[in-house]
C-alpha cells in the first residue's frame, strides 16, 4: 500500500528500491523501515521538521527544496496509508 502511494507522488523503482522524484531519498523495497508504520511517520514528520528548519545550512536552495518535497511526499504517503488503516473496520485490521 506504502509503495503505491509513493508511486502516485512520483516515486520510481530502480532495481530494488523506490526513488523519491529528486532522488533526495529511498526505501530498500524487501523491507522500507524497521518498526511500524506510527513509528516511521513520527520520524519522519521530525526529518521533515528539521529539514524545513535547516534551510540555512544549504548554499543551493533547489537542493534544499528538493528534500524537503521528497520527505514531505513520504510523510503524505505514510499519513495516508495511516488513514486508510485507520478506517478499516476494527478486527480487520490484524488480519492477515
Amino acid at each position: 500500500m506504502l509503495f503505491a502511494r509513493l508511486e502516485r507522488h512520483g516515486w520510481d523503482w530502480r532495481e530494488e528500491f523506490i526513488y523519491a522524484p529528486n532522488a533526495t531519498m529511498w526505501l530498500l523495497g524487501s523491507e522500507p523501515w524497521i518498526g511500524d508504520v506510527d513509528d516511521f511517520y513520527e520520524r519522519m514528520l521530525g526529518r521533515l521538521a528539521r529539514n524545513q528548519a535547516a534551510h540555512w545550512m544549504y548554499k543551493n536552495v533547489e537542493e534544499h527544496r528538493a528534500l524537503v518535497s521528497d520527505t514531505r511526499s513520504l510523510v503524505e504517503a505514510l499519513a495516508s496509508v495511516m488513514s486508510a488503516r485507520d478506517a478499516e473496520p476494527f478486527g480487520q485490521r490484524d488480519m492477515p
